[in-house]
């Protein structure tokens, strides 16, 4: 136990104040039991030691640990928090990297029920959202999603500037968008710093390398160890079976989104269906990929996928520099969009007249000098523009959507 808690005090005297996202002040720990879940590199461990240092500081009443500590080859959860409660009369634990820990949650149940006035906060996979069923757990613990860096959240870093959250009828308005673009066309190099997210602003890495190729080299580095260790040992693959997902994503990341054909790809891999698709699921439950389903009343299913990305802009990079190729900017552009507007909690789905459609609205994506004839007759159809920043009636910048969270 002292070993757990002066690995705690370390960390916490380490700790550099972090960018204070909205993320951070919109979370509140009204639950007993609360998750944050997200991808690798998202900043799970950083928001839950800020969170620590801003409430108890160097109170013996919060207790940091990680499940993947060498500490729990030999001792368990329930152990240190019986010592927790019973020692230090412990009201948060708070328990980071839960999903390497072998039977997590039998005794994340045995915590909340053993010690009813201890609060449990934990980070773990995505794909812990899965099976938190398991053990009656939906109804003791609430998931939170915590995602990569927003673009306005990479322009206030960068600017040290402070930039309002807009909302999605924010910007179809056209007269709350042109108020709000020709405000922010005051900032310099505005459409640079966009060019620069698209390529290394996502993940929070990148305020702490020095150029891009070691931050691509990070996120290369995510890959393998979300491949080698998280699916790994959550979906319990042997290594053997594990390269073909690196195949996937770098065949994936130089495809056209909407051309991926299941079938074709899993006789080229020498693969069936069936676990092809549960590969493809295993990928996009780890935050590797993204969906674009095409059946509105339907769940995020591989059988209902009519365009498939790899999860951002920054991952899709670093993958085809990687590998040699090119990344196409059509698809980076309709990535962006999707990836703003889903992590911001709006539900986007395929649309055949467009190439997304988003709350009853359609949406089609490209440059400054793309047309869409069929603008003129709909008003719910939008086009998307890239290198411009204020735009027509029914046209919306495309960086604007950096800034609905």
């Amino acid at each position: 136990m002292d070993h757990i808690i002066t690995n705690y005090r370390r960390l916490l005297k380490q700790l550099a104040v972090p960018y204070q996202r909205k993320w951070y002040s919109d979370f509140s720990l009204e639950h007993r039991m609360t998750g944050i879940v997200g991808g690798r590199g998202v900043g799970k461990t950083t928001f839950l030691l800020d969170f620590l240092r801003k409430n108890y500081g160097e109170s013996e009443k919060a207790l940091y640990i990680s499940a993947d500590d060498l500490y729990f080859s030999s001792h368990s959860l329930v152990e240190v928090a019986t010592q927790f409660h019973d020692q230090q009369a412990g009201e948060l634990l708070v328990i980071d990297e839960i999903h390497r820990y072998t039977g997590w949650d039998q005794e994340l149940k045995n915590i909340y029920d053993f010690f009813p006035r201890m609060k449990i906060l934990f980070s773990g996979s995505s794909s812990i959202d899965l099976i938190k069923g398991r053990y009656d757990l939906s109804r003791r613990a609430v998931l939170r999603h915590l995602h990569g860096f927003s673009f306005r959240e990479f322009l206030e870093f960068k600017t040290g500037k402070q930039f309002p959250a807009l909302s999605l009828n924010d910007l179809k308005n056209p007269h709350r968008r042109f108020h709000i673009a020709d405000t922010l066309y005051q900032t310099p190099k505005l459409l640079g710093y966009l060019k620069s997210y698209l390529k290394e602003g996502y993940y929070p890495l990148f305020t702490e390398t020095r150029n891009y190729e070691a931050y691509r080299d990070l996120l290369m580095s995510i890959i393998d160890k979300t491949i080698y260790e998280d699916i790994s040992s959550f979906y319990s693959l042997k290594t053997s079976s594990l390269d073909i997902f690196k195949k996937i994503l770098s065949f994936i990341s130089c495809s056209d989104p909407g051309s991926i054909n299941i079938n074709k790809l899993a006789k080229s891999l020498r693969k069936d269906h069936t676990t092809l698709s549960n590969y493809l699921e295993m990928l996009r439950e780890t935050k590797l990929l993204r969906y674009l389903i095409n059946d509105r009343h339907g769940h995020a299913l591989i059988r209902n996928a009519e365009k498939m990305y790899i999860d951002n802009p920054n991952l899709s990079y670093a993958i085809n520099e990687t590998i040699g190729k090119s990344t196409p900017i059509g698809t980076i552009r309709e990535l962006f969009i999707i990836s703003q507007l889903q992590d911001a909690g709006h539900p986007v789905f395929a649309s055949k007249k467009g190439d997304l459609i988003c709350e009853k609205s359609i949406f089609e994506i490209g440059g400054k000098n793309k047309k869409w004839d069929r603008l003129k007759k709909a008003e719910n159809h939008y086009l998307i523009k890239d290198d411009i920043v204020m735009g027509e009636k029914n046209e919306i910048p495309l960086y604007l959507f950096g800034f609905l969270s």
